[in-house]
């Protein structure tokens, strides 16, 4: 059962559709700049709200990769470029120091504050380096990067040795004002700016359904990249530790009786149902048996769960914890562009071809039903309205390019 009706277009809609597509593409790559502390040549921004390049955005470059493809890969090149010693990646780049364009007292214009990490690193350097053939060197240096980062999660976020991950702060699972990653008195960032330093306080740690989603799926990624490389021992031992994780998150994380999947703590379940489900599709975790019974409930009634009819909301519709007054950047409620571009990840894999068609072609008509549209990074799940005043959102751009390839209707 699609979780809504696929939306219809007049054939004048269709061409005032197509005679935009150029114009989207040039502002898509009017986002890309070069960064003082990386002269090697254009890297692609979040946006012209956005003044850098995000970890949690990586995945913007698997499909930027079809028409700027040293783009895309110079982008993987800058995270592993910064990657500390001690294997943390970056959570942000920026193009001049932070204290100077986002407000918060740090003189680099490199950011550690926390983890804001989704699509794992590994995975989609590999996709990338796979679409722009990039020589084996390449490869290696992905997979020292992407083990590397793996490591850093083993020692500095698994206090509890669950063998998951925890999270420490509102911002490391990218999730801005929303009452899951705030609740409890969680602070924005980690302290001293440091990804390592955990808060005191009684809410923490949090063993993390998405934070270890992305553990899982990069360890899926290095497994690959070693068959690649022709390590098959290595491989083996990556598909290992993957399925550890794998059965982890089911046996520590999973609620049978909501056949949902809830951050934990000490205290036991935080039950928020919020689009993190949405990651553990993105990684493939699930089987599809477990994914069609959880996307059958809580993706496909009309008016319950994800089911808005501007589809993905942040936050379940029904949940307590939606926040109705939809302001603006907010993970509490807004149907947003990241989860959108996210879905065509992972809506093919679970054979949702269809509601990923609809998916798209409902952003298609958010655009032209609001004119006053300048690109922005989240919609009104209800009306489709834009929220905030930012413009030319690289993910929503990219679902603009996306929906009209899907749609098949470039001929």
């Amino acid at each position: 059962m699609p979780f809504f009706t696929m939306p219809v277009f007049t054939d004048t809609e269709i061409k005032h559709v197509l005679s935009q597509v150029d114009t989207i593409r040039e502002a898509l790559l009017g986002n890309c700049h070069t960064f003082a502390d990386f002269p090697e040549g254009p890297v692609l921004k979040v946006g012209d709200g956005y003044p850098g390049i995000w970890l949690e955005h990586n995945q913007d470059n698997v499909f930027l990769a079809d028409f700027a493809p040293e783009i895309a890969w110079r982008s993987q090149k800058m995270f592993m470029h910064f990657q500390l010693e001690d294997g943390l990646l970056p959570y942000m780049v920026a193009v001049k120091p932070l204290d100077k364009c986002i407000g918060y007292p740090d003189r680099k214009s490199v950011g550690y504050w926390h983890v804001q990490t989704v699509y794992p690193f590994a995975r989609c350097a590999l996709e990338i380096a796979k679409k722009t053939n990039r020589p084996r060197e390449d490869y290696q240096q992905i997979y020292q990067a992407g083990s590397a980062y793996d490591a850093w999660f083993g020692k500095f976020r698994d206090t509890l040795k669950t063998g998951l991950v925890e999270m420490f702060c509102e911002y490391d699972t990218g999730h801005d004002k929303d009452p899951r990653v705030t609740d409890g008195g969680i602070p924005g960032t980690c302290p001293d700016l440091d990804a390592r330093k955990m808060p005191d306080l009684p809410v923490l740690p949090i063993v993390s359904v998405d934070l270890s989603a992305a553990l899982y799926g990069g360890r899926m990624a290095l497994a690959d990249i070693a068959e690649i490389l022709g390590q098959a021992e290595e491989a083996a031992a990556w598909r290992k530790k993957a399925e550890k994780t794998r059965q982890t998150i089911k046996e520590l994380l999973y609620d049978p009786e909501d056949d949902f999947y809830y951050d934990w703590n000490k205290q036991g379940f935080r039950k928020y149902r919020t689009e993190h489900i949405t990651r553990l599709f993105l990684n493939r975790v699930l089987t599809q048996d477990e994914f069609d019974s959880i996307y059958e409930r809580y993706f496909t009634i009309q008016g319950k769960g994800f089911c808005s009819p501007y589809p993905i909301p942040a936050v379940a519709i029904d949940d307590p914890h939606f926040d109705h007054t939809f302001p603006k950047n907010s993970w509490a409620c807004n149907t947003q562009g990241l989860t959108t571009l996210r879905a065509i990840l992972w809506m093919d894999h679970y054979g949702r071809s269809e509601d990923l068609t609809a998916l798209l072609a409902n952003w298609l008509r958010a655009f032209l039903d609001h004119p006053e549209t300048t690109y922005q990074q989240e919609i009104h799940p209800f009306t489709g309205a834009p929220i905030g005043k930012g413009v030319n959102y690289s993910p929503t751009l990219i679902i603009y390019l996306e929906a009209v390839k899907r749609l098949g209707w470039m001929g």
